[in-house]
């Protein structure tokens, strides 16, 4: 596939997924645009001749997005939040938390996050309220969300734009 910096992310979900996933993805991306946050296809190193975006809000990291142009209507959405403690506020309601449980990424041998392939690095972590052990780097991992998981993923997103304007305001 041809890259396709210019494109926005509208597009390009419209393009490669389908049904329920290409509904809930562009969802999303209209939430990003309501909430001024930003989606910027990458576009250089491994990421180039993906289908991959940074996700940030006043230039700090929120999320990742990837779409799997090798698997037909297969996306996925990763947190990083090792440069803060964000998770660690226990506020949300029950159901939202269950949700985010059920999709902390846990690293084993077999590096089953797709990410660092490194467990020996992962750490124990409180994600909203609940301990995680050998948690990897990315913290969460969204395979496929659904409508309720991207109403749960909205939730956590403002909590991470109020981190992130709690360290604007502190550098004033």
């Amino acid at each position: 596939m041809k890259r396709m910096s210019k494109q926005s992310i509208e597009h390009c979900i419209k393009g490669a997924l389908k049904g329920d996933a290409k509904k809930n993805a562009l969802e999303l991306a209209s939430y990003f645009r309501t909430v001024e946050i930003i989606a910027e296809r990458e576009t250089t190193g491994y990421w180039a001749d993906k289908i991959y975006w940074n996700v940030s809000y006043k230039n700090e990291s929120i999320c990742n997005i990837a779409i799997d142009e090798n698997q037909d209507g297969s996306w996925y959405i990763t947190g990083d939040d090792s440069e803060s403690n964000w998770f660690e506020n226990p506020s949300l309601d029950k159901r939202i938390k269950e949700v985010i449980w059920k999709n902390v990424v846990v690293c084993d041998d077999y590096a089953s996050c797709g990410g660092c392939g490194s467990p020996d690095i992962a750490s124990r972590k409180v994600v909203f309220g609940k301990a995680f052990n050998r948690v990897c780097l990315i913290t969460l991992k969204f395979n496929n969300p659904d409508a309720e998981t991207i109403a749960c993923i909205k939730k956590i997103f403002e909590l991470r734009k109020n981190d992130i304007l709690k360290g604007f305001e502190g550098e004033k």
